[in-house]
């Protein structure tokens, strides 16, 4: 029985419009999806019981539903995954099976997450380095915060890529990744995350960002995507000895300013 190229969600069950989820990769007990942003993958107390992809997904399955039965899942459970907000790799494994294998080479090491991300140029370093600044989580004020005191280890390696007039393609790459790592650090950096609200203000990239001029010769300007550009783009590591490795392509909004941006240089 093969698995399905995607699953879907009825109206309401995750969003209020019905969501098609890719699924990326399976193997023996596991199973990695694309997760679009501004869904959730598991449980957390930020999120006010916000419906889950996990609980949708657990949900259907119960119901029997014939695409969910053929990811081969008999009870999953979330290795890793982006926050809500960011879009990417999110990976499920059988809990009866090796859930607790993949748990473990996570909390090891074993893993290296690639995330991409646009920010801006203004008052941002050219090159990249390594930001290893301990966080921590503040449940009352839900966010993380940098703490030399109660943090945990959080290493970011910031890799600058192409610059698009007032905007650059930046990658991250961490060993573990602690919820809202990629932003704190960022910000932290210097970079400031096109669509980011959380921990700074930096705007959205708009269509006069997407002309040499910076200006539009008709129509008024607008932005060109409406949440977070940042993504989980590639993890890879190893798993009882095996070698994993898994890349999602970029969102369609992601994809689209890349493509204008890259026009305007």
């Amino acid at each position: 029985m093969d698995a399905p190229t995607s699953i879907g969600f009825p109206l309401g069950l995750l969003a209020e419009e019905p969501v098609r989820v890719p699924v990326i990769a399976t193997g023996p007990g596991w199973v990695v999806l694309d997760k679009p942003a501004g869904v959730a993958l598991d449980e957390h107390p930020w999120q006010d019981n916000a419906p889950t992809l996990l609980g949708g997904l657990r949900l259907q399955l119960e119901q029997g539903k014939a695409e969910m039965v053929r990811l081969g899942l008999k009870e999953p459970g979330a290795v890793f995954g982006p926050e809500p907000e960011v879009a990417g790799l999110a990976l499920l494994a059988d809990r009866a099976s090796n859930l607790a294998a993949w748990r473990e080479a996570l909390g090891s090491g074993a893993f290296v997450f690639h995330f991409e991300f646009i920010a801006r140029t203004e008052e941002a370093p050219e090159a990249g380095g390594l930001c290893d600044l301990p966080l921590t989580m503040d449940d009352a004020e839900r966010r993380a915060v940098v703490s030399h005191k109660h943090g945990k280890l959080a290493t970011t390696r910031f890799e600058a890529g192409l610059a698009c007039g007032r905007w650059r393609i930046w990658t991250a790459h961490t060993p573990y990744h602690r919820r809202d790592q990629i932003r704190v650090h960022a910000a932290e950096a210097g970079l400031r995350i096109a669509g980011e609200l959380k921990y700074g203000r930096s705007g959205r990239v708009t269509l006069t960002d997407t002309t040499r001029q910076g200006r539009l010769n008709k129509g008024e300007d607008k932005p060109l995507h409406r949440g977070l550009l940042l993504r989980l783009a590639r993890v890879e590591g190893v798993v009882g000895g095996v070698k994993f490795a898994v890349e999602a392509p970029r969102p369609d909004d992601f994809a689209t300013v890349v493509k204008r941006l890259s026009k305007g240089l």
